[in-house]
């Protein structure tokens, strides 16, 4: 992974943590410091946590790109089916 992917990573992360963050501070009612640094620890600690378990997984176990289409593929398919119905 070269620095341009990183930072293309590290900037989709970044936009999802902030869009996250504007409707989870939207949506309290109450306004204080302990809330604030708590919800500020859990978003920067799972979106730091997640690209680590990512990168871990796939160095280790080289057979997830093989295995993930047949997992994924029903998944879709089941999700697909379920929302079909909606937009007919």
């Amino acid at each position: 992974m070269n620095l341009w992917e990183l930072f293309v990573i590290a900037v989709g992360l970044s936009m999802d943590a902030f869009a996250v963050s504007i409707c989870k501070g939207l949506a309290c009612r109450e306004q204080n410091l302990w809330h604030n640094l708590l919800a500020g620890l859990y978003f920067g600690g799972f979106q730091g946590l997640m690209p680590a378990i990512g990168w871990l997984l796939g160095s280790t176990v080289g057979v997830v790109s093989i295995v993930t289409g047949f997992f994924l593929g029903p998944i879709i398919a089941a999700i697909a089916k379920k929302f079909r119905p909606w937009f007919a």
